[in-house]
């Protein structure tokens, strides 16, 4: 039997939302992360409403994969970057990644986002990227998704 390091759960909510839930359930070293949108300035404004709206303690930026500086970002956010490339780039940095175009989650980010025709948005977790990133994520996140080998 073969088992997959790969959690899956739903929820009602969008994209947005639901990533700035889950980093709600990370221990920071900081009182204000920044969660640094790659290479796409609309998805990085809609997180920047979305968080107002919510009222997270969220700084949101808009930056270009190649100018990433450690420094300034306490997580990332790939929304149309390459698989292989997300890889590469978290083969050299340890940080909490998610992802909105990486359906099978066995490469590249932590946390892989799909939305749903009606706007629910599903998400599974890739454990071995979640141990790369050396943070700690409250151990509820993980119990809001199943292991994926249960429902196959």
């Amino acid at each position: 039997m073969v088992y997959s390091s790969n959690l899956f759960a739903y929820t009602s909510h969008n994209i947005y939302t639901t990533t700035l839930s889950i980093l709600s359930y990370v221990k920071w070293n900081t009182t204000t992360p920044n969660l640094c949108v790659v290479d796409n300035a609309a998805v990085a404004n809609q997180f920047q409403q979305v968080s107002k709206q919510l009222k997270y303690p969220y700084v949101i930026s808009s930056i270009k994969l190649e100018s990433f500086t450690s420094n300034n970002c306490s997580a990332i956010f790939f929304s149309h970057t390459p698989i292989a490339t997300q890889q590469q780039f978290l083969n050299r940095y340890s940080i909490l990644s998610f992802s909105m175009n990486n359906k099978d989650c066995e490469l590249g980010s932590a946390f892989c986002l799909v939305s749903k025709l009606n706007g629910d948005t599903s998400f599974k977790i890739n454990l071995d990227a979640l141990t790369r990133a050396r943070v700690h994520v409250d151990p509820r996140v993980l119990l809001l998704a199943k292991n994926v080998e249960n429902d196959e």
